[in-house]
């Protein structure tokens, strides 16, 4: 009864580790998820404030046509597009790739175009009205607003999700009782067995001894008859 015992609770204890291994190892990947989702939005938030320097800055060279804003806006772009090769993440990153591309998109058909345009003009002036027209039709919706809406809902649902792991998991300190169990349990059912074996051992020893005592006494009475 006492090894049954001792039985179902290293069985309890193995079966509860093996449930708090499961429940770790959900965190883990919870917590995996997270880092890659915050990688993911400090880049796309550092492309998304870049590529709205450069709409800055190109917007600035229109009016002044001071070429340190061109400078400015080709810091930017290379920043942007190291960002979308900066490593596997990254070049996986969908989100960040179609910011990239939409990048290399405005400044091949908008921002080169009406800059070589606006060279052409001389600086101090006012804009004529061709050129502001050529402006206003080169396409300039990037779509920043809808890009930064869902870097953040993506960010805030892989946090919600890691503080939600993190709160099926408050016992923290529950595997070492169940590891103490087991280790008793372990220890206990070997003291069992090695007492077991003794008594077994005792047992057939005291029974062969009992066996020659028997067999000891009809020779002994012969030897008495004669």
């Amino acid at each position: 009864m006492r090894i049954a015992g001792l039985l179902l609770l290293g069985l309890l204890s193995a079966t509860a580790l093996a449930f708090y291994g499961y429940q770790l190892h959900r965190l883990d990947g919870a917590l995996n998820t997270y880092k890659t989702a915050a990688a993911q939005y400090h880049a796309r938030t550092e492309a998304i404030h870049r590529l709205s320097d450069m709409e800055a800055a190109f917007n600035r060279y229109l009016l002044d046509a001071n070429s340190a804003n061109l400078g400015l806006m080709q810091s930017d772009k290379q920043r942007i597009e190291q960002l979308g090769q900066w490593d596997d993440d990254a070049k996986h990153d969908q989100l960040l790739q179609n910011l990239v591309a939409a990048e290399q998109k405005w400044y091949g058909q908008a921002v080169q175009p009406i800059i070589e345009e606006r060279r052409k003009l001389a600086a101090g002036q006012g804009l004529p009205e061709d050129f502001l027209a050529k402006y206003r039709a080169a396409p300039q919706d990037l779509q920043l607003i809808n890009t930064e809406m869902a870097t953040e809902n993506e960010h805030h649902q892989a946090q919600q999700a890691l503080e939600q792991t993190e709160a099926q998991l408050h016992w923290l300190w529950l595997p070492y009782p169940l590891a103490g169990l087991l280790i008793i349990s372990v220890i206990a059912l070997g003291v069992s067995a090695m007492k077991s074996v003794n008594h077994l051992k005792q047992a057939a020893e005291s029974e062969g001894d009992a066996e020659e005592d028997d067999a000891k006494e009809p020779h002994d009475e012969h030897e008495e008859t004669k």
